[in-house]
């Protein structure tokens, strides 16, 4: 990630007012940069990247700036608000920065200044899309229609206005944090009061409308925050450049919310073949923020650093569309997000505009750590079917079981289910007599492709398995779903063996059919030596 008209290894000194034109609609952001350069501001698209300290087009790797430290909130509604200028500390409260708004209050005897606008961005602002649509009033409800079903289930359907990125629609960490703003009243309030204070607060000269950032934030009790910041010991004051992780995070919402987009169908194949692989190594990508992207183009994700997230209730969130279509066998995903074959490119992160020029492209600066797995078991039930009972069988035992999902690696997509939820892989460690074995099995009920069982022979006492499930599930990724047959030889030799599955219903693939699960452990139990 590259900014066009920015010198390399630039930092980031000051973080000012939004503006826009009069008679304009896009918001943009002062920014003083250092080494002081002719670039003053950027486009109010490029708020989820901008971060005091931030090294912008690095060339080599960046050192975090700062003291690092977390703080553990048990309400934000005691929380102070000021000036960046009241900060005691001269090297911040007088630079030309110092109006916009921080929210002040003490942890452990050491006063905080959090500037505003870093939090929205932390909790918001994790793409483009979301950070231009803050700005709007009833930005909300003109492009989501949001139905509660009942207290378990909520349909959030994506107006055809909506401007959405694709890949956002299509992954389950973007989507569960959309309908967490969305459906989380307290969330909601939020983000909705960045439009608000925007029209208050907000004032014209002749020229342009500018406004310094405010927002009212969630409650986030219980959060806590880890941050790095300049730090005065003597004065116990410490001031946040940048918010790496949140975490412990409630998400009051329905637990299961399906987001109807009117942009995606179900593929089917026709039986003829796998699928073919839609992954390509990621461009190196320029942002020209000058320009407009043209809205023919096919979009382009953009990776960034990332703000760790993690919730302490994780819902689970699905994508549906109008039906299903079928192909010829050969079937490619139409809305992969990094699909361009280009090395290098110039982008724009702006909205879409008939007018443009440029290949749309947009962040994703969301790492989410919430332990959801469980969320995913049901996919794997006719799998532990079986290994219940290969385990009555004689001389066998369980040892360890555990649900994965597979790594998310730049510049390929078979981590994720055609519906963006994680594809998740199920392993167990079983002993009979002094020998133990792994079972892995690989959820591919998007039709992907078809995966036998695996089920490996620890060779020696010394097998690590943990590494060796991870190696694979690498291998797996980057081969678009195919078993590594040439790393299993090379590793195990001829103690690995692929077991073809049972019957399945047509209609629920993860359903029991309680005959065909036994053949199934029997068939494993006969492999097992």
């Amino acid at each position: 990630m590259k900014f066009k008209g920015v010198e390399n290894n630039s930092i980031v000194r000051e973080i000012g007012s939004l503006f826009r034109g009069i008679d304009k609609s896009d918001w943009h952001i002062n920014v003083k940069l250092m080494p002081h350069q002719k670039k003053q501001y950027f486009g109010a698209s490029q708020l989820p990247v901008l971060a005091r300290r931030r090294v912008i087009n690095p060339t080599d790797q960046v050192k975090r700036a700062g003291f690092q430290s977390s703080v553990l909130i048990n309400t934000t509604g005691l929380w102070k608000v000021s000036n960046i200028k009241s900060c005691p500390v001269a090297s911040v409260s007088k630079q030309g920065d110092s109006q916009q708004w921080c929210f002040t209050f003490q942890d452990k005897g050491t006063t905080y200044y959090l500037p505003q606008l870093e939090l929205a961005r932390v909790l918001f602002f994790h793409h483009a899309y979301i950070a231009r649509l803050s700005l709007i009033d009833q930005g909300l409800v003109q492009d989501f229609d949001v139905q509660r079903i009942s207290p378990d289930k909520a349909l959030i359907n994506i107006l055809p206005v909506c401007s959405l990125p694709l890949y956002v629609r299509g992954d389950y960490a973007l989507r569960r944090l959309l309908a967490w703003i969305l459906l989380d009243l307290d969330a909601r309030r939020s983000f909705e009061s960045i439009s608000y204070y925007q029209l208050q607060n907000g004032y014209d000269t002749e020229k342009y409308r500018t406004w310094h950032f405010q927002f009212d934030p969630p409650l986030l009790e219980g959060v806590e925050l880890t941050l790095r910041g300049h730090y005065d010991q003597e004065r116990k004051v410490f001031f946040v450049y940048e918010i790496y992780s949140v975490s412990s995070l409630t998400c009051n919402c329905p637990s299961s919310v399906e987001f109807f987009d009117p942009r995606y169908q179900t593929q089917q194949s026709g039986g003829k073949g796998a699928a073919k692989p839609s992954d390509s190594p990621l461009p190196e990508v320029e942002i020209d923020d000058e320009q407009d992207p043209d809205v023919d183009h096919s979009e382009i994700k953009i990776e960034t650093p990332t703000v760790s997230f993690e919730f302490t209730n994780p819902i689970e969130t699905t994508r549906v569309g109008k039906g299903t279509r079928s192909s010829g066998g050969v079937q490619q995903v139409d809305d992969q997000s990094n699909s361009t074959p280009n090395p290098s490119i110039d982008v724009s992160t702006n909205e879409s505009s008939i007018h443009g020029t440029l290949p749309s492209a947009d962040y994703d600066g969301l790492d989410d750590k919430s332990e959801d797995t469980y969320l995913y078991a049901d996919k794997f039930k006719a799998f532990a079917a079986m290994v219940e009972h290969l385990v009555t069988m004689p001389k066998c035992s369980q040892i360890k079981r555990e649900l994965r999902k597979l790594p998310a690696i730049a510049g390929y997509s078979k981590h994720l289910l055609v519906d963006g939820n994680p594809r998740c892989l199920a392993y167990y460690l079983i002993k009979k007599n002094s020998t133990v074995y792994a079972l892995v099995e690989v959820d591919t009920s998007d039709n992907k492709n078809r995966l036998s069982s695996l089920l490996l022979k620890q060779h020696n006492e010394n097998l690590d398995w943990e590494r060796r499930i991870a190696e694979i599930e690498t291998l797996l990724v980057k081969r678009s779903l195919v078993w590594p047959t040439s790393y299993l030889k090379r590793v195990f030799g001829k103690d690995y063996k692929r077991i073809p599955h049972q019957k399945i219903s047509a209609a629920d693939k993860s359903s029991i059919e309680q005959e065909s699960v036994q053949r199934w452990a029997e068939r494993v139990y006969a492999e097992i030596i």
